[in-house]
């Protein structure tokens, strides 16, 4: 059933302001950690280190207004039809935000890139991006993300390859003819993207891509 106007319109705020609001979450407690330190270390000791010190941003009284509306949750797992109590795919990360009406989330699955078989196929793969094409992972808007750990090359290099694969790809991906990636104007240091899909059934699918870097 369509929307009418005036809720179409909140749909799309609510839904940009937990957009935003989850990358610079996730850059702010990138920030407080030490990425050399995790230069070795596989993803969900990453993510759990970065969720922590997500988490310690929204309890921080000099942190901005708006993270006191945010929850971040680490390996949650999901409600899809067909699946039951631990037969459940688990998350790597979502950030919920908290507002009238139905409650939106957007959700991130991690994957390291580099050290040999950390490849942007694998993250564009069966447990990556296209976990949220096919429905494996679900949403609650139509928008999801993914979060790249790199431990070797540059943050240039990874996304030139990531783009470069979603062009060269893009059936397979299910891009849009106008979705290829490109950057996400929120902060000038922090490395986000987005690329636009459809999902297997049709619908549109905005993904989000951060990639942070994890160098000796």
């Amino acid at each position: 059933m369509k929307l009418p106007a005036v809720e179409f319109a909140l749909h799309e705020v609510y839904a940009a302001e937990l957009r935003g609001h989850a990358i610079m979450l996730i850059w702010l407690g990138y920030r407080r950690l030490d990425p050399s330190s995790l230069a070795k270390a596989d993803e969900d000791e990453i993510t759990g280190v970065l969720v922590r010190e997500m988490q310690s941003v929204s309890e921080d009284p000099a942190s901005p207004e708006w993270v006191e509306q945010c929850e971040v949750h680490e390996q949650t797992r999901q409600n899809v039809e067909g699946k039951s109590g631990k037969g459940r795919p688990i998350i790597d990360l979502e950030v919920r935000r908290h507002h009238r009406g139905s409650p939106k989330r957007i959700r991130f699955e991690a994957k390291r890139l580099g050290r040999g078989r950390h490849t942007i196929a694998a993250y564009l793969g069966d447990e990556g991006l296209a976990a949220f094409v096919t429905g494996h992972y679900p949403t609650t808007h139509g928008e999801a993300g993914m979060l790249g750990y790199f431990q070797e090359k540059t943050q240039d290099e990874w996304s030139n390859d990531l783009a470069q694969k979603l062009s060269d790809e893009s059936s397979k991906h299910q891009v849009t003819p106008n979705g290829q990636l490109e950057p996400i104007d929120i902060e000038p240091a922090m490395p986000a993207f987005r690329s636009c899909h459809t999902d297997t059934n049709g619908r549109p699918l905005l993904l989000i891509h951060v990639l942070l870097a994890f160098i000796p």
